[in-house]
């Protein structure tokens, strides 16, 4: 069975549960093995969330590579979604003004590369399919006539300003979390002759910590006051700080640079080595510049960064004794910001440590550790990272309303605030 094959039949076993369950949650997703570096960026600000604002001309740009010299023809649709990224009820004759699915037209074979690859390029929206209600989206990559054969998924939002929210983090309130937690206070305003009616039923406001979508929370409204709605002092509020990310760069692969341990190639491949992870769990708190987890790419030749940069083999070694409880991930956008067995370590016997090999492209990239117990859906950076209240995260407070009369979320607000101590 070739690999075009069992990604068809991936991607139909997929769209068959989401069928099967009407609240299957939409996510950042990849169902095939040959698409890397998928990427939806705001035009004018890099590393940001994928924003839009409704009725106006901004422009996201989705970006993806497949490991193939083979063109192939993709079309998009977009999925109108509720605030927990369940399916809307809007058909999308209610929420798409154009056409309901767009074909990718801009794509180049890369070059210079050691690894082949086709670049694709698509603006969202675009000048023949633009959202027409706020609220949180899905774009859907498939063949071309084919929307059963799902090649990857991912999020965006559409805003339509309504709210404004004021965003304090402090160390936990709770002394026995004083040291290695944060708590977050958010005051939501409504804008001018904009009233959000029902708060305690009909808004929900959402709390992201560097992006990570495991540790997303709900928040519960302490109070509401006038036109400001009040939420602190509840459990929902507090994170664990974690440790800076960790970082390397491989933008040159004839050069190493700070935690690049050897570059290689082999068998036509690049093959790029870290250096040994360390343990930072009981070591004091070291501050340093990071981007939170993201990444970007780029290449020190000169080259197109999107069609010139190069793959490598990025092998990550981690130097703990096996541990029958549980499991270790690298994560951060390189991922997804998901745990699955593509950034899994294994536990290798002969070098008596963790590793883990992953398909990356050229540039620099951030990431942390996480350790999951079996049986629990909780991952922790407690045990590789450590957890310090002093850590430079950068959290996202998100704004919905469900209006009366209405039958879908909209997004009415946001917020991101990274602490400065």
């Amino acid at each position: 069975m070739n690999s075009k094959i069992r990604i068809i039949i991936f991607s139909l076993l997929v769209l068959g549960v989401e069928l099967l369950y009407a609240q299957f949650v939409f996510g950042d997703m990849i169902y095939s093995p040959l698409i890397k570096t998928v990427k939806l960026e705001n035009k004018n600000a890099d590393l940001s969330l994928p924003i839009v604002r409704l009725n106006e001309y901004e422009r996201l740009i989705l970006k993806f590579d497949e490991i193939t010299e083979e063109t192939n023809r993709y079309e998009y649709t977009i999925i109108h979604c509720n605030s927990d990224w369940t399916q809307s009820e809007l058909e999308p004759y209610e929420y798409i003004d154009g056409f309901e699915t767009e074909i990718i037209e801009k794509y180049s074979n890369s070059f210079n590369t050691l690894c082949r690859f086709v670049h694709y390029e698509q603006s969202i929206p675009s000048t023949t399919m633009r959202p027409t209600k706020s609220g949180n989206y899905i774009i859907k990559v498939f063949y071309e006539g084919e929307p059963d054969k799902v090649i990857f998924t991912k999020r965006f939002y559409c805003l339509e300003q309504k709210a404004t929210a004021m965003v304090n983090i402090k160390a936990a309130t709770e002394p026995s979390l004083r040291q290695n937690s944060q708590e977050i206070e958010v005051k939501v305003t409504s804008i001018g002759a904009n009233s959000l009616s029902n708060p305690y039923q009909d808004v929900k406001v959402y709390a992201q910590q560097n992006g990570r979508l495991d540790n997303q929370r709900m928040l519960q409204l302490n109070e509401s006051i006038g036109r400001d709605l009040i939420y602190r002092y509840k459990k929902e509020n507090v994170f664990d700080g974690g440790n800076e990310f960790r970082q390397f760069d491989f933008t040159s692969l004839r050069h190493r640079s700070a935690f690049v341990d050897n570059i290689d190639y082999i068998a036509g491949e690049n093959v790029v080595r870290l250096k040994p992870e360390q343990i930072k769990t009981h070591i004091p708190y070291v501050s340093y510049g990071d981007i939170n987890g993201a990444y970007y790419v780029r290449n020190d030749v000169g080259e197109d960064k999107d069609l010139g940069s190069d793959y490598a083999w990025v092998c990550f070694y981690l130097p703990v004794p096996l541990n029958l409880e549980g499991s270790y991930y690298a994560v951060g956008e390189m991922s997804q910001w998901r745990m699955s067995e593509l950034n899994k370590f294994t536990f290798d016997s002969q070098l008596n440590c963790y590793t883990l090999k992953m398909l990356l492209k050229q540039g620099y990239y951030n990431y942390q550790i996480l350790y999951q117990p079996h049986n629990s859906q909780i991952y922790s950076t407690k045990e590789i990272e450590g957890n310090h209240y002093e850590t430079n995260n950068k959290y996202s407070v998100l704004i919905y309303h469900r209006e009366l009369g209405n039958n879908y979320d909209s997004f009415i607000g946001f917020s991101i605030q990274e602490i400065q101590w």
